[in-house]
């Protein structure tokens, strides 16, 4: 069966599969990310879905989906590198699982429609009202990040290690760019993304080829043929390593680490960075975890995580302040383990095994299985899921080693309390 189609301004994607009940359409558009426009678009995520013409109102439009069997719809705004991506989100019953035909599909992709092509606009500006409304929920959105300070500390860690770079860019926008916004100027950007985003569509759940005329007829858009960087490798631009001590009125420290490592999605080193990575802070059985948290004491969590789309790794641990240079310490030590070959095969074996397990639970959730497709389908990576497996368990200690003496410590931000001394 044919997978994937080439429609009218967008890419179609069938995930068929029996394992649901309901069908999953998601809906993506890949633009730059860009500081003049990430405040707008994150916006737009909120204003988006809040009315059509034929709903005016968020109570209106929450009326109808309830009414086709509590159909979902929402939106959410993310960063893939030096891409901003806007998923529009919708799941519903399958009809096949209904007592009688109710034509959910048809109805949910002429909602999609009416969204883009026949909102709730007036004098070629979205409604007032609603606009500012969704700009204090955005407002909220972002003091809400603010006030975790996990949160909050990996947005000053991305925003001083990526400083007048793409990494330093926010997905959620700048809170004090949001008052510029009406919505006249909303609408002409919205405008702008239908015509200029690149746009993938995916579909999971019980279908087959017939589901390609019924997007025909119900959802057209503009004829694009963008195609937009994603994935890369960031570069620094301080000779040395960068410390950023915050101060606040806090009890647990959050210490967050920023390191290159000259590897990204599409670098052939991906899947040996991706096993790495396993090994030094990615799962529970990790060094990070075993030595700093279990064998010494000195975190409430610690963990790496390795950003595939931006080319770094990060290292996030919650500690007792005066425990900052100690643990710093530790880690530096054990990536110097791993560089110079201090690796057991057990602990490579139980990482390909976790990996391998996380991969094939991906199955199980709609979401996960769009994620993992989009992420290649933007990256023009041809890869099944089994062929990526066997790519990471192909990975030798060697691949490791070598990918581990790439990583360079760059940036350091420590929110801390305020009774920090850093010279003790």
């Amino acid at each position: 069966m044919k997978t994937v189609y080439q429609m009218q301004g967008y890419t179609l994607h069938l995930i068929p599969t029996k394992k649901f009940k309901t069908m999953t359409i998601s809906l993506r558009l890949q633009s730059p990310l860009l500081k003049e426009t990430t405040t707008l678009r994150t916006l737009l995520t909120f204003v988006l879905i809040a009315a059509t013409k034929k709903y005016p109102s968020t109570k209106l439009l929450a009326s109808y989906l309830d009414e086709n069997y509590g159909a979902r719809l929402s939106t959410n705004v993310a960063t893939k590198g030096e891409s901003q991506v806007i998923n529009l989100y919708t799941s519903f019953v399958n009809d096949v699982y209904l007592p009688h035909q109710e034509h959910l599909l048809e109805k949910q992709l002429q909602l999609l429609s009416d969204l883009f092509f026949d909102p709730f606009v007036e004098n070629d500006a979205f409604d007032q009202t609603i606009v500012e409304l969704k700009k204090k929920e955005l407002k909220e959105r972002l003091q809400v990040n603010k006030d975790d300070k996990f949160s909050y500390s990996l947005d000053k860690l991305f925003e001083h290690m990526g400083r007048n770079q793409t990494l330093g860019i926010p997905s959620t926008g700048y809170e004090d760019k949001i008052d510029e916004i009406d919505g006249k100027m909303l609408y002409q950007y919205f405008l702008k993304c239908i015509k200029e985003d690149e746009k993938h569509i995916y579909v999971v759940g019980d279908v087959d080829e017939t589901i390609v005329d019924v997007f025909q007829q119900y959802l057209k858009f503009p004829e694009n043929h963008q195609d937009y960087p994603s994935a890369y490798t960031f570069k620094s631009q301080h000779p040395d390593v960068l410390e950023i001590i915050e101060k606040q009125d806090i009890t647990q420290s959050k210490l967050n680490l920023g390191y290159q490592i000259d590897c990204d999605f599409i670098s052939e080193q991906h899947y040996a960075f991706t096993v790495f990575n396993a090994i030094f802070g990615g799962f529970s059985q990790s060094r990070l975890f075993k030595v700093v948290r279990e064998e010494n004491s000195l975190c409430y969590y610690v963990s790496s995580s390795y950003d595939a789309f931006n080319g770094i790794m990060i290292v996030n641990a919650g500690i007792e302040a005066k425990d900052y240079h100690k643990t710093m310490d530790l880690i530096q030590q054990e990536l110097k383990a791993i560089q110079d070959g201090q690796i057991e095969k057990r602990d490579i074996d139980v990482a390909k095994m976790m990996l391998e397990n996380s991969l094939r639970k991906t199955s199980d959730e709609a979401g996960s299985m769009i994620a993992l497709t989009y992420n290649r389908d933007i990256t023009h990576k041809v890869e099944s899921n089994d062929e990526y497996i066997e790519k990471l368990l192909n990975v030798s200690q060697e691949d490791i080693i070598k990918v581990a003496k790439q990583v360079r410590l760059d940036t350091i931000f420590f929110l801390t309390g305020k009774d920090f001394d850093e010279n003790n």
